[in-house]
């Protein structure tokens, strides 16, 4: 039996703690905004000194190309535990951060973070770009949905369906064809809307989960790119 937990985080170009709850016995990471298409792969107990922090994987040429990734350059386990200061977590802007926790939160109606008036109804304008828009605009101002934002949409004839945001600026969403989505999805009731991350930086005053602390920056964890994380963990 396993356990899985998977997710994002915005790269910020500096060494990150991912606060999960637990620390994986696998990690796997895909830095799927950058060219080189990178990956990261780590095992807690690999046992082999060459690869202790884990391994990436870039594109190349003509074929992907392989990287070990020594102590101190990779990825390693973090036990939390650390009331987090101002000197530790040096941002707490979304996107941002040293220390990452979970960000589940329901933005549809959130009137900081999501939108003034609430993100009830969704209308399909072109099918063929799989555009449409909200009933109202998202905030301009700490915006929180955008690129990467989960959706689910109950459309008219009763069907939910669920897809990714692709594109909508902050301050926009309720003109034609503002918003991009995975998938067309017909008209309907907004369920879900989520953050354009599934984590985000814990408050000052916290103490933080256990997790991993992710050293590399040059491969994954690129900053302002969105990386998309698969954490396991054994029975």
């Amino acid at each position: 039996m396993m356990y899985c937990e998977h997710g994002t985080f915005n790269g910020t170009g500096a060494a990150i703690y991912l606060c999960l709850g637990f620390i994986p016995d696998e990690l796997y990471i895909f830095a799927g905004e950058d060219s080189d298409m990178a990956e990261a792969r780590w095992f807690r107990d690999v046992g082999c000194t060459e690869v202790v922090d884990g391994v990436t994987f870039t594109t190349g040429t003509t074929y992907r190309q392989i990287a070990a990734l020594t102590a101190g350059t990779g990825i390693q386990p973090y036990e939390g535990g650390d009331t987090l200061t101002a000197a530790l977590q040096t941002s707490t802007t979304y996107g941002e951060g040293v220390y990452l926790g979970w960000d589940l939160v329901d933005y549809k109606a959130d009137t900081t973070y999501g939108s003034a008036t609430a993100l009830s109804s969704w209308t399909l304008d072109t099918s063929a770009n799989r555009t449409g828009h909200f009933n109202a605009d998202t905030v301009s101002t700490g915006n929180r949905i955008g690129e990467g934002s989960r959706i689910i949409i109950k459309q008219n004839d009763g069907v939910v369906k669920e897809a990714i945001i692709e594109a909508l600026t902050a301050g926009q969403g309720v003109a034609a064809d503002e918003v991009t989505l995975s998938r067309a999805i017909s008209t309907g009731t907004i369920q879900y809307i989520g953050g354009m991350y599934r984590t985000a930086p814990l408050a000052v005053g916290k103490i933080t989960p256990a997790g991993v602390k992710v050293n590399n920056t040059t491969l994954i964890n690129v900053n302002d790119e969105i990386n998309f994380f698969r954490a396991l963990k054994y029975a």
